[in-house]
């Protein structure tokens, strides 16, 4: 795969790429190079999917109000050091066990 054909995969396409990878890796049935190969295609495909997040993340807007206008006031989406900290994000409020 090419770096060209690299970049006009969707975030969807690449992830289905990479989990293909993955699996022809976990399956252990690869001989050394083509295992190897099969690693860096992994890996371009990840630092792939991690660029169209990001890209994303910058796209995304939050809704701070309504302006004496009636247009809509957006600031940049930013995520909480601590959930940065932790690596995820989170969609929704905690839910606890009973």
């Amino acid at each position: 795969m090419t770096l060209e054909d690299l970049n006009r995969l969707t975030f969807e396409q690449a992830l289905e790429a990479l989990e293909k990878e993955v699996e022809a890796l976990e399956h252990g049935q690869l001989g050394l190079e083509e295992a190897l190969a099969c690693y860096e295609r992994g890996v371009a495909l990840l630092r792939h999917c991690h660029q169209l997040l990001e890209q994303a993340e910058r796209r995304v807007r939050e809704l701070t109000g309504i302006s004496e206008t009636g247009e809509p006031k957006l600031r940049q989406f930013t995520v909480p050091e601590e959930e940065k900290n932790a690596g995820t994000a989170r969609a929704g409020p905690d839910v606890q066990a009973p």
